[in-house]
């Protein structure tokens, strides 16, 4: 594992290297080491968050390697004594952004109001320290004057940023979700090269296409989960931005500077807008599970997975209302096991969950599907029979008594031998209140119990109430 770990960290350190040289080509400004686009940032946050410090040094040499054929001029030496300062404020900037990370945000970026605090403490100020220490010792080393190097700090800084931005929520959500399925795959692929074909078009004359690209990155929000999202989101800025660093397209006409300096406010503004609202589009959807799974614990009994009272009692109420409107019947069941306090004292709890688990599940095999099943009490249960007759109701409720009572029911290596009793009662419209027809079923499981048990006893048609 250790092995793993030390080859996951040099692959990481190979990627960052690669990424500066092809960022340099890709994305470059004059002087020729200065970017779009710096996804480095990004790649050295990630590195430390997944392998801790040990990862620095890796940082620090293959940003050295990265920057020293940008820097190198007559003298090697200074050179590399440049590249080396670079490299170090590459290095100070990433530790800052990851320990700002841990000590602001531990769980990393997970909902959409973080999105301020991660973007002021983990991309814009350690940007600003790692960007300004890169300015001054281009100054220093006469490779750019002071005004170029002030012209030049915001843009880099944004380009920093961006690494980051486009990076980290990339990586987190890659490894805390699941794989996208193959039809997020083809959103992915289809949504991706529908930005890149909008692009080349809006850089080819037809400017005003540069703005769709936006509403087909939110298409996405609700068609793929985050890490789509946010894979397209990095196609679609890369290509922007690489396309933009041979012609300004939609700005042409303004100062340098000024052309890119726009060009980053509409990208990071993209950026930001897609990732806010993919966080809180999520944040809803976990909400939605959330509600709906407290929905169902407090509708089920926990133990058997069945209806509790809470729930049966309006499906109670519901089909005595269909009954009514149509005349059409119902039949109501209630059982329950006999001496099932021995089982309990003989055998413990444990075993008596069990019991009762094989019964819920025995009951669900001989019912049909329309038919609901609850757990109402202790070792008690009921089964709502729509469009059944009291009759038809019994013989599954008979079915349900020869299978439990043929053989033994093995729970924890031992044997239990149990019956069950139930009483029925069929509906077909009248004066009873659902109430009504519960008590009448109470009362066949009453005439079961008190009949020698391990039985079924009905009733055609519910009894007058008192």
């Amino acid at each position: 594992m250790r092995r793993r770990t030390c080859a996951g960290a040099i692959l990481l350190a190979l990627l960052y290297y690669l990424s500066a040289r092809l960022g340099m080509q890709l994305f470059a400004l004059q002087p020729g080491n200065m970017t779009l686009l710096w996804l480095v940032s990004g790649i050295g946050l990630v590195m430390l968050v997944r392998h801790g410090w040990r990862a620095l040094p890796l940082i620090l040499l293959a940003s050295l390697a990265a920057n020293y054929p940008g820097l190198s001029g007559p003298g090697w030496q200074q050179g590399l004594q440049h590249a080396l300062l670079a490299a170090l404020a590459d290095g100070l900037s990433t530790a800052l952004a990851a320990w700002l990370l841990q000590r602001r945000l531990p769980n990393g970026l997970q909902r959409a109001r973080e999105l301020g605090a991660f973007c002021f403490y983990v991309c814009l100020l350690p940007s600003a320290l790692g960007i300004g220490l890169v300015c001054i010792n281009l100054f220093w080393g006469g490779y750019l004057s002071a005004a170029a190097a002030w012209q030049l700090w915001p843009p880099m800084l944004l380009a920093d940023s961006l690494g980051v931005l486009l990076i980290y929520p990339l990586y987190q959500a890659w490894r805390e979700m699941s794989r996208p399925s193959a039809e997020e795959w083809r959103w992915i692929a289809v949504l991706s090269l529908s930005n890149v074909l909008l692009i080349l078009l809006a850089f080819n004359g037809y400017s005003g296409l540069l703005y769709f690209i936006l509403p087909v990155l939110l298409w996405q929000v609700v068609k793929v989960r985050l890490q789509g999202l946010y894979l397209t989101l990095l196609l679609s800025i890369v290509a922007v931005l690489a396309v933009a660093a041979r012609q300004l397209g939609p700005f042409r006409g303004l100062e340098p500077a000024e052309a890119y300096l726009m060009l980053l406010g509409f990208v990071v503004t993209s950026v930001l807008v897609t990732l806010c609202l993919g966080l809180y589009y999520r944040q809803l959807l976990d909400a939605d599970a959330s509600r709906i799974h407290w929905q169902s614990e407090a509708l089920h009994d926990p133990l058997t997975g069945l209806f509790n009272r809470r729930a049966f009692t309006p499906l109670l109420a519901a089909e005595h209302q269909r009954v009514l409107r149509t005349h059409r019947p119902c039949a109501l069941a209630v059982l329950d096991l006999d001496h099932f306090k021995r089982v309990n004292d003989q055998y413990g709890h444990g075993v008596g969950d069990g019991v009762l688990v094989q019964l819920a599940a025995l009951m669900q095999q001989h019912v049909r599907d329309i038919d609901s099943v609850a757990r109402v009490g202790g070792e008690e249960f009921a089964i709502l029979f729509p469009e059944a007759s009291a009759e038809e109701a019994a013989q599954a409720l008979e079915r349900i008594r020869l299978a439990l009572a043929a053989r033994p029911l093995q729970i924890d290596g031992e044997q239990i031998a149990i019956t069950v009793s139930s009483g029925v009662v069929g509906y077909r419209g009248g004066p009873q209140s659902a109430e009504d027809l519960l008590e009448a079923a109470d009362a066949q499981l009453y005439r079961a119990k008190h009949g020698g048990r391990n039985c079924v006893m009905q009733a055609e048609e519910v009894l007058p109430a008192a």
